[in-house]
């Protein structure tokens, strides 16, 4: 298979930029090499495109790295094989997206939220991406790390801002998101206790374990998570699951994937004011 290319950023892609052509038919972005497959300790990785965008290059998988054949659980999950891959690549700065559903009344279908905050509910993807890769007999520097700070301040300043300039009604600098198992939607009772009642504002899926493994490789991420639906029994039980669904991504995956590209060509890779890499030491215990 080929060979990783050396990448300081990557993009990674959510249901809300599934049905856009990402990033191919943007006109701002020069395409490298077009959906390629990595090898990995965990088996081939989904298709990877290496594009580059203000002189800025990046990589980019579509939807978390998911595929028919790929899950986002574990064993030898969709996450494990991105994260090598970028691990690989050497990237420093991740950005990602998400639809979620709204748990905060206040929040409504479309408003985009820039989290600062998260709280985990799944049980079946791996909380180690070094364990891991020590499993598969891959040697790579023991870590640890604190989850305070776990999104990078300033990649969230400036997804906040694109995200403003590119068309969301309302857009949300900061926000808790709760990361349920999936892949099933959430009862209306699980929604009230797990989240609504205990301040959580959106649910989503694909957060864990990539904002684990981010820190774990050394790099900063930030996402957008852009409000699809109302949980269950939240506001409103009137829409209906595919209908909704790919309605809401013809609308809003362009501007989705306007604040993806336009916050990777604003990356400053020389930043590290953030102080993320303070949150993450060498260990002998894990």
């Amino acid at each position: 298979m080929a060979r990783v290319p050396k990448v300081d950023i990557a993009i990674i892609g959510g249901s809300s930029t599934m049905i856009e052509k990402f990033p191919n038919d943007y006109p701002s972005v020069e395409i490298i090499s077009n959906e390629v497959e990595y090898e990995t300790p965990f088996g081939p990785s989904a298709p990877f495109t290496h594009a580059k965008v203000n002189d800025k290059e990046f990589l980019t998988v579509p939807f978390h790295g998911i595929t028919s054949k790929i899950l986002n659980t574990e064993p030898n999950s969709a996450g494990e094989r991105v994260f090598y891959v970028l691990m690989k690549a050497g990237v420093k700065k991740i950005i990602s997206t998400a639809t979620c559903g709204s748990t905060n009344r206040l929040l409504d279908p479309a408003d985009a939220v820039i989290p600062d905050g998260f709280v985990d509910y799944t049980s079946k993807r791996s909380q180690s991406f070094t364990r891991c890769l020590a499993a598969r007999g891959v040697e790579v520097e023991k870590v640890s790390y604190r989850l305070h700070q776990a999104f990078c301040p300033t990649l969230s300043h400036s997804l906040y801002l694109n995200a403003k300039k590119a068309g969301f009604p309302r857009v949300f600098g900061r926000g808790t998101v709760g990361v349920s198992e999936g892949p099933r939607l959430e009862s209306p009772e699980e929604i009230k206790l797990r989240y609504s009642n205990v301040g959580i504002d959106v649910v989503t899926m694909n957060l864990i374990p990539e904002i684990l493994f981010a820190r774990e490789i050394g790099a900063c991420y930030a996402c957008v998570e852009v409000v699809s639906n109302y949980g269950e029994g939240v506001v409103s039980t009137s829409w209906e699951g595919g209908l909704t669904f790919s309605d809401f991504q013809r609308k809003w995956g362009h501007p989705s994937a306007m604040t993806l590209l336009q916050t990777a060509a604003q990356i400053d890779l020389a930043d590290d004011s953030c102080e993320c890499s303070k949150h993450r030491w060498k260990s002998t215990i894990n």
